[in-house]
């Protein structure tokens, strides 16, 4: 049986404001991956389908019911890569989003419209919690649990990660959405006919491959 996210309705923006933009986004394909750069991919269609999902959507819906309408939900993207992650999620309705990247090749080469300066908020807002984080890499389940139970909102906080199917396996991962204690409310190998496969986190020290320290040119900070 083929596993499909409820797919959120999806906000369009004022003719007030400058909406954020990606040049790649609409370029996505189903089942296929295409070169952003030579750090990044633009992911399957099934991604961002998923990202785009009622999972997400309640978390922003219940924070406006919480603080009330002129509130803005806060979103942490890891691994925005070219920026459609980014752009997904504003057009789900976000506005006050973190785009975090180790490399800003992609994000330079395709963000067209940058408003709000999202990719240079990392972590400026006095430590408010998250009510979405979305992981656009392979993540060891420990390290998303960290996160969902740090960073999260505890009221219907939400975090979607690919999760490896066994600690530092990277060629192979289940999708999960994760709540601020750290509980799984969803999860699937495989998102219509897309097997859920990401590249790897190149933090990590077990990361191996094209994608990762040295090939790619990442250092840690010291």
């Amino acid at each position: 049986m083929l596993l499909l996210p409820p797919v959120a309705q999806l906000i369009d923006s004022s003719s007030e404001e400058t909406p954020f933009h990606s040049a790649a986004y609409g370029r996505e394909e189903y089942t296929n991956s295409i070169v952003a750069s030579r750090d990044t991919n633009i992911s399957p269609k099934e991604v961002y389908d998923t990202i785009a999902s009622e999972y997400l959507k309640e978390a922003y819906d219940a924070a406006l019911k919480e603080k009330g309408g002129a509130y803005k939900p806060r979103a942490l993207d890891v691994g925005a890569g070219a920026g459609v992650s980014t752009e997904v999620l504003y057009r789900v309705g976000y506005r006050n989003i973190d785009a975090l990247d180790w490399s800003g090749t992609a994000w330079n080469t395709y963000i067209v419209e940058d408003p709000s300066g999202y990719l240079d908020k990392w972590w400026d807002s006095n430590g408010e919690q998250f009510h979405v984080i979305v992981f656009n890499s392979a993540e060891n389940e420990s390290k998303a649990k960290f996160f969902a139970k740090e960073l999260l909102s505890k009221n219907n906080g939400r975090l979607l990660a690919p999760i490896n199917t066994s600690s530092d396996y990277w060629l192979k991962q289940t999708y999960k959405v994760i709540d601020g204690k750290g509980d799984v409310l969803w999860s699937a190998t495989d998102v219509g006919a897309w097997s859920v496969q990401f590249q790897p986190d190149v933090t990590q020290d077990t990361c191996s491959g094209v994608w990762c320290a040295p090939f790619n040119g990442f250092q840690k900070k010291r």
